[in-house]
């Protein structure tokens, strides 16, 4: 029986895989594995104003309980450069999650953070502030 069901699986993989959004989508999931994080949902997208001359730089925001980020996107090259805002305004230490793992940054005093060199896919910024609470951002595509 188990020969049969490894055949089987084997001829699915060869005619029919499983699309890779659905590869990203499942890892996604599956990497929000802080249940005491607060949730910052979207809120607000938008594409400022001439960022046609410049590319196609978008702005989000994310709003949760007493929490607010806000992010703009610029493409660079085949990744993305992220620069945003913590507010209220703390440092913390941020980690991108997306597709190829992680991309840790500071965010200063001031709230401010940049994080460059991620892919374009689904990402989730997971925030950690100096008393261990943590905050995360719903998973968007960039």
């Amino acid at each position: 029986m188990d020969e049969l069901l490894h055949e089987l699986r084997r001829a699915f993989e060869l005619l029919d895989p499983p699309p890779r959004a659905l590869f990203e989508a499942a890892r996604a999931a599956f990497a929000f594995r802080d249940p005491d994080a607060s949730l910052a949902e979207l809120t607000r997208e938008a594409t400022p104003a001439g960022a046609g001359l410049r590319g196609s730089s978008r702005l989000l925001t994310f709003t949760g309980d007493d929490v607010t980020v806000e992010l703009q996107v610029s493409p660079a090259g085949g990744v993305r450069v992220l620069t945003g805002r913590l507010s209220p305004a703390r440092p913390a230490t941020l980690c991108v999650r997306h597709s190829r793992g992680e991309t840790r940054t500071h965010v200063d005093e001031s709230g401010h953070f940049v994080a460059g060199d991620v892919p374009p896919g689904q990402v989730m910024l997971h925030f950690t502030l100096p008393d261990a609470t943590t905050v995360v951002t719903s998973w968007s595509r960039l």
